[in-house]
C-alpha cells in the first residue's frame, strides 16, 4: 500500500535534507509516524498527500509512483485516493455542515453526493447536525464532521495530523477509536503522525498498526 526508497527531502536554506530509512507497509495495515516535532513528520506526510514533489528517491502510494508525476495528475490523484484530516479543521464557518461535507466533490467538479454525505454522518453519529455550522458544534462533533468530509470520495489513504491536539485523555482515546473505525468501514489505509504518548500506547496495542520513528 505504502513504500518508499531513498527518499529524502531539502528545503531551501537548510544545512542538509531530511532522510527516510526505506519501508513498505502492506494493504490492511495502518501506519503511525511517530516523532518529535521538527523531526519530519509533516514533511512525509505532505510529500504522501503529493502536496511536496519528490526531490530525490521513489515513493509509492496506492500503487501509484508518486516521483515525477506532473502537478495535473497530481491533484487528479489525490481527489481519487487520498483524505485528510488536518490538524485544524477548517471547516467554512460560512457554510452548513451538509455544504462543507459537498466541497471536496465541487472541488473536483463534481456533483454533491447528499446520499454519501448522509451516509457518513449516520455512521459518526452525527446524523441531526447537517444544518448547522461550525460555530454550532462541540469539538468532538466539529471532528467527526472533519472526518466525515475526508471520507467522502471513498480515499484508500486516510492522513491525521496530529489528532489528539488539544484533547483531553478521553477525547483522544476517542477520536483514535473513530478514525480506526472509520478506515477499517471505509476499506481505507490510516496514517497517523503523532508524538503524542497517549496516542502511541494506544496504537502499539494493536497488531495492524506498523510504526515509523523519526
Amino acid at each position: 500500500m505504502l513504500a518508499w526508497q531513498g527518499l529524502s527531502h531539502h528545503y531551501a536554506g537548510a544545512e542538509a535534507p531530511i532522510r527516510y530509512a526505506d519501508f513498505t507497509l502492506g494493504a490492511g495495515r495502518h501506519l503511525l509516524l511517530r516523532g518529535a516535532s521538527g523531526s519530519g513528520k509533516s514533511t512525509l506526510l505532505a510529500l504522501l498527500a503529493g502536496l511536496l514533489r519528490v526531490q530525490q528517491g521513489e515513493l509509492s502510494v496506492a500503487g501509484s509512483g508518486l516521483a515525477g508525476m506532473s502537478p495535473r495528475a497530481l491533484d487528479a490523484w489525490r481527489g481519487a485516493t487520498l483524505g485528510v484530516v488536518p490538524q485544524r479543521l477548517h471547516l467554512s464557518e460560512a457554510l452548513t455542515v451538509a455544504e462543507n461535507l459537498a466541497l471536496p466533490a465541487l472541488a473536483a467538479g463534481q456533483g454533491a453526493d447528499p446520499g454519501r454525505a448522509a451516509e457518513l454522518l449516520a455512521a459518526l453519529d452525527v446524523a441531526g447536525l447537517a444544518a448547522r455550522r461550525p460555530h454550532q458544534l462541540s469539538v468532538g462533533q466539529a471532528q467527526r464532521v472533519a472526518l466525515a468530509r475526508a471520507l467522502m470520495r471513498r480515499p484508500r489513504l486516510l492522513l491525521a495530523d496530529e489528532p489528539s491536539a488539544s484533547l483531553d485523555d478521553e477525547h483522544t482515546l476517542h477520536m483514535l477509536a473513530l478514525l480506526l473505525d472509520a478506515a477499517e468501514r471505509e476499506g481505507c489505509t490510516l496514517v497517523i503522525a503523532s508524538h503524542d504518548a497517549r496516542v502511541v500506547d494506544a496504537l502499539n496495542a494493536r497488531q495492524d498498526v506498523a510504526e515509523v520513528m523519526l
